[in-house]
């Protein structure tokens, strides 16, 4: 229903279009059964319909005619292909519909567009196992591992200990409201040197309290949080007012940054050891920008983000299959963690490493749904892949909190299932750093040189919808494994490998018909180096 809706609404607006060209007369044969197919969803009838409409006006010159009609001949022509498997072609499909989108200056359209392009792309790819961890990026910031990647959650009265494994902790402080030096008690045991210490200091009347700030009455109160800081032994990660982009009462990006900057100054005078966070949510506020908030590199040490996945955008409004809040948001069919971490990396991740500054996956609506399963597997995707796709990626915190104010429990005392999941997916990670140390990295497969005794590989594939998907491993034409799950795991012994160049062929197939095929040299010297080269 909500395609015919979204079509009516873009042929009305195509017909109020002035005519400053003459319609060719091949497309009206169309037009009708075009739109038919489109109001009873006729998979087959509007590719047939779309593609010669495609035809006929591909070749003529750019005017509001042939921009109006295209473009709402591909809004009705990607979700057909997306729903066949053939995601390259419905990403070329929405490229076309946002190019058209812009030309008739169809602002929402275009956003709805590159949004949707970016969350149903599966970025395919394979890697491998390393402990030559020099390859992972590393850019100098203060309290930066040069490989590797903190992980931890937030101190609460539901969470447990931290875990001997685990390398981060966080705390929030409300910035004007609370002093930090009186939350001592909880934060001077983690002190110990065998993790990163996070603290969130929180805007609590959001634009109201970065006012405040800059106001020279607070001087005191931001002077005395660094000096307390300043006494930790431990590396401090300071996250200035997060999730700016996401306030109800909404920051206004100058005062933002002037009241982030006086922060960081101090800080930079008074606490040598504490790391800077500019860290937005992963998603804005419509027409909001997390560029416009961004105070200057020389005022950022990490880019955080909070990273959030559940089944629904509102546990109080809990509706499935809303195609558009899904798409946008990433939650239900489109909740992929690793999908939404992509624009905060595409934005900041070649020159700050990036935090997951607090996130997770509510398993319970409290009163409601059981969202066991969904938070396990959500879980698990993201501890799993997040640094063999984004090396980036050096810290992530899980928000091990129950809070009153949301539907949502993320507590991972509150189920058993999703706590083991947390455990299980965190330590079998082998880039995460757990005391202090890590001994292996994850690179493409095409970068991979090593020596080891096994080539340890996996495949990154997360298909949009839920798409069940598996992978094939052949090597020098037989198979050799056919994983299931995710990592869709493969492991091909070194030593009984002949020396020479043998052939490497992956396969990644999903139920809706997807098919990719990435294929490889595996290149061994009699020294037993292992080179693997893409073909």
């Amino acid at each position: 229903m909500k395609r015919i809706i979204t079509f009516t609404i873009a042929f009305a607006t195509l017909l109020n279009i002035p005519t400053y060209a003459q319609i060719p007369q091949a497309y009206w044969q169309y037009q009708q059964p075009f739109q038919n197919a489109v109001a009873s969803n006729n998979k087959e009838e509007i590719l047939k319909t779309s593609n010669a409409i495609i035809d006929i006006f591909n070749n003529l010159p750019m005017d509001n005619d042939k921009a109006g009609i295209l473009f709402i001949t591909y809004e009705a022509l990607y979700p057909i292909y997306e729903s066949m498997g053939q995601y390259d072609k419905a990403i070329e499909c929405l490229k076309e519909y946002v190019k058209y989108g812009q030309y008739l200056n169809f602002t929402d359209a275009v956003k709805i567009g590159t949004k949707r392009i970016e969350k149903i792309n599966p970025n395919v790819e394979v890697y491998a196992l390393t402990k030559d961890t020099s390859k992972t990026p590393y850019y100098g910031m203060k309290n930066e591992p040069k490989s590797g990647t903190y992980w931890g959650r937030v101190h609460s009265e539901v969470s447990d200990e931290p875990m001997n494994e685990e390398s981060a902790v966080s705390f929030y402080v409300e910035c004007l409201q609370e002093n930090i030096a009186d939350y001592d008690y909880m934060i001077r045991p983690y002190d110990d040197g065998k993790r990163i210490i996070h603290i969130a200091l929180n805007m609590p009347n959001e634009n109201s309290t970065l006012n405040s700030v800059l106001q020279s009455s607070s001087d005191d109160y931001i002077k005395s949080t660094m000096k307390y800081l300043s006494t930790l032994k431990s590396p401090v990660l300071l996250r200035i007012g997060g999730e700016m982009n996401v306030w109800t009462n909404l920051a206004d990006p100058q005062t933002f940054k002037n009241a982030y900057i006086k922060i960081a100054n101090i800080a930079r005078d008074i606490a040598p050891n504490v790391a800077l966070v500019f860290s937005p949510n992963d998603v804005s506020n419509w027409n909001t920008e997390i560029q416009n908030y961004y105070p200057g590199d020389s005022y950022v040490d990490w880019v955080g983000v909070s990273l959030y996945t559940n089944k629904y955008q509102s546990a109080n409004s809990a509706k499935a299959n809303e195609d558009f809040s899904e798409m946008f948001y990433g939650n239900g069919a489109y909740s992929n963690p690793i999908a939404k971490l992509r624009e905060i990396v595409t934005l900041y991740g070649n020159k700050k490493p990036i935090i997951i500054t607090e996130g997770g996956s509510g398993h319970t609506i409290k009163g409601g749904e059981n969202l066991t399963d969904f938070a396990k597997n959500r879980i698990n995707m993201l501890y799993t892949y997040v640094n063999m796709v984004y090396p980036q990626v050096k810290g992530i915190i899980y928000f091990d909190q129950d809070m009153s104010n949301s539907l949502y429990d993320y507590a991972l005392n509150h189920n058993q299932i999703v706590k083991q999941q947390y455990i299980t997916s965190g330590t079998n990670n082998k880039a995460f750093i757990s005391n202090h140390q890590v001994n292996y990295a994850y690179v493409k497969a095409e970068q991979y040189k090593d020596n080891l005794s096994e080539i340890n590989l996996y495949t990154y594939c997360i298909l949009p919808g839920s798409i069940i998907a598996w992978t094939n491993y052949y090597l020098d034409g037989n198979i050799i494994a056919s994983p299931r799950t995710i990592p869709f795991y493969c492991t091909i012994s070194s030593t009984s490998l002949n020396v020479g160049v043998h052939d490497l062929k992956v396969e990644i197939k999903g139920e809706n018909g997807f098919l990719k095929v990435k294929e490889y040299t595996i290149e061994k010297s009699a020294d037993g180096m292992i080179n693997i080269h893409a073909k």
